[in-house]
């Protein structure tokens, strides 16, 4: 399970940690499980019923350009299928997993595209 979890995270935010990161600049908090419940954040349930965020998608205090596009292409599907998909390498993205190529800031749409060609084959 640990070398599960280093591809997932490694590092994981809890809801407080999450909220806090990505608190506006106005001091606004948002509400972590409305996000989750949006697909607009990857939410993981640990063993012991917590839920624990991969860091890798806050980027300064916002959540990762594209990401959730990505995640609302595998709205119903497993979290940690999702989360195993988004940081296993793939040959349609030259190589790069779908996180690094969003923090790389590249073209969001391939990652889209490539998000929903994967989500019908799985359904």
């Amino acid at each position: 399970m640990d070398a599960v979890l280093e591809q997932l995270g490694p590092d994981f935010y809890d809801d407080d940690a999450l909220a806090e990161a990505l608190t506006g600049a106005d001091g606004a908090s948002p509400d972590v499980p409305a996000l989750r419940a949006e697909h607009r954040v990857l939410g993981l349930r640990s063993a012991d019923e917590r839920w624990i965020h991969p860091t890798w998608q806050v980027r300064d205090g916002a959540v990762l350009p594209g990401l959730a596009e990505v995640l609302a292409a595998f709205a119903g599907q497993p979290a940690f299928s999702v989360a195993t998909w988004v940081t296993t390498e793939h040959d349609d993205l030259d190589g790069a997993t779908p996180a690094g190529w969003l923090i790389a800031g590249r073209d969001v749409g391939a990652v889209v595209r490539l998000a929903g060609e994967t989500a019908a084959r799985w359904a």
